[in-house]
């Protein structure tokens, strides 16, 4: 919320609907059972990196920080404040996303050979437990999911993981569909596929 908050500055403000900074910082901290200081401390940390404001220049970022750099700063306005809303949600889904998101760069999958693997899975598992239903090939037809259904209003973006746990990578094409899409929208987890028996997380 800080690194959102320090990188679209007013934009963020007004997107999230506060009447100013300090208003950000009062509702948040309250939110999160968090001082307003500390969430105006932790958007100072953030500061130097875009120009906005001069916050804690004199002060290298910690290895926590960089990680949400590097695992956040690709994502447009619309997809970090779509992840900042839930966060701040009463009853956030971000207790399923959070550890799938794994801010630990060394553990993002591509669509590489993994993707392919878990895509290939997810076909076949799903004709198996969906004998009624066709899915729709989207993978090359940028729509921000791979999969539709003949039968179903529901899509399916497939993401694979090499073990049990790691992370994966949402484009903000990805992340902008699944918010229109909601409840047809559904991320399959297709862990440990180059196993003999992948396991496959709704």
């Amino acid at each position: 919320m800080a690194f959102y908050l320090a990188k679209f500055n007013e934009e963020a403000v007004q997107s999230l609907g506060y009447e100013g900074f300090r208003d950000a910082f009062n509702k948040i901290g309250a939110k999160l059972n968090y001082s307003p200081n500390s969430v105006k401390n932790r958007r100072d940390d953030f500061d130097p990196l875009f120009g906005h404001r001069a916050g804690w220049h004199q002060v290298e970022l910690g290895k926590s920080n960089l990680e949400i750099v590097d695992s956040f700063d690709h994502l447009s306005e619309e997809a970090l404040r779509a992840i900042v809303l839930d966060l701040l949600d009463e009853e956030p889904s971000s207790e399923i996303y959070l550890p799938i998101i794994n801010i630990k760069s060394s553990t993002y999958t591509t669509r590489g050979v993994t993707g392919r693997k878990a895509e290939a899975f997810f076909m076949k598992w799903f004709a198996k437990h969906f004998p009624n239903e066709n899915l729709i090939d989207t993978r090359d037809l940028g729509c921000g999911y791979d999969f539709g259904s003949e039968n179903s209003s529901h899509v399916y973006e497939v993401k694979g993981l090499s073990g049990n746990d790691g992370g994966v990578l949402f484009t903000d094409k990805e992340w902008k569909v699944a918010a229109e899409l909601q409840n047809d929208y559904y991320l399959i987890l297709v862990k440990d596929c180059f196993s003999e028996k992948p396991i496959v997380e709704i």
